[in-house]
């Protein structure tokens, strides 16, 4: 039923001092219904139409869902417009460890730096290289088009520290639709948009925006103790808490 055949059947059945009101109150709401349904920043469409075939490529060779590694990217890298990914083409914040390429940031008294890239597509190369280590086995696991467990198996096994990491990364999936590239559905109740944090994290410094890959580097020893075998715990989807968090890049 289209707008207008509403307004007619209000004229018909109601008196003119409450079709005002009724017809006011539709249109404040179809008008609030459309801003929100197509509420998508161009800057975000565009980040995902430069990167979506890189994204499905390693998908299909490395098993990582594009969905999941575009949402990383945008919300890594501020959608491509962070410091480290204007000047070193990292969009994921992946550290330097194990790495013999050029370092970006990074210091003398052992603060361990960033890898840098020569072209962004390496960094997206380098992330799924990356999520193929041990620590990440288990997200295999789950289904391609399972994005929820998906963002949140990441932040179980270690890659974030920050608890809101998984709705960040869902938030962004289903704004823009990411399942589709998957060949998924939306699944569930939509959660609240993550959009104004990712344009918040703009404003901020670099050496808050990588606040959930900070804890290796609060101390100028570098070492990483992995859970006891006792410790560890069988991953559950969507369930925080499955594999000990050390929140870093390894």
């Amino acid at each position: 039923m289209s707008l207008f055949d509403l307004e007619r059947k209000i004229i018909a059945f109601f008196p003119i001092n409450k079709r005002i009101l009724l017809i006011c109150l539709i249109f404040v709401s179809f008008s609030t219904f459309f801003a929100t349904a197509q509420t998508k920043h161009q800057r975000y469409l565009d980040y995902i139409e430069r990167y979506k075939m890189v994204a499905l490529e390693h998908e299909r060779d490395y098993g990582v869902p594009a969905s999941i590694t575009l949402a990383q990217g945008i919300l890594e890298s501020s959608v491509g417009q962070s410091k480290m990914a204007l000047e070193a083409n990292n969009h994921f914040g992946i550290k330097a460890y194990h790495w013999k390429g050029e370092v970006y940031g990074g210091d003398s008294l052992g603060t361990v730096g960033y890898r840098k890239y020569g072209a962004p597509e390496d960094s997206f190369l380098d992330h799924v290289k990356f999520l193929k280590g041990p620590r990440y086995s288990v997200l295999y696991q789950l289904d391609v088009t399972d994005y929820r467990s998906w963002a949140q198996g990441l932040r179980d096994c270690g890659y974030a520290e920050d608890e809101a990491y998984p709705t960040k990364l869902i938030s962004i999936i289903e704004q823009y639709e990411l399942y589709a590239l998957d060949g998924g559905k939306r699944m569930g109740v939509p959660v609240a948009t993550a959009t104004a944090e990712v344009e918040e994290a703009e404003e901020t410094t670099d050496s808050g925006r990588w606040h959930h890959r900070k804890r290796r580097n609060r101390t100028q020893q570098a070492t990483v103790q992995e859970p006891s075998q006792e410790q560890q715990q069988p991953y559950t989807p969507l369930v925080q808490g499955g594999v000990a968090s050390s929140a870093d890049n390894d």
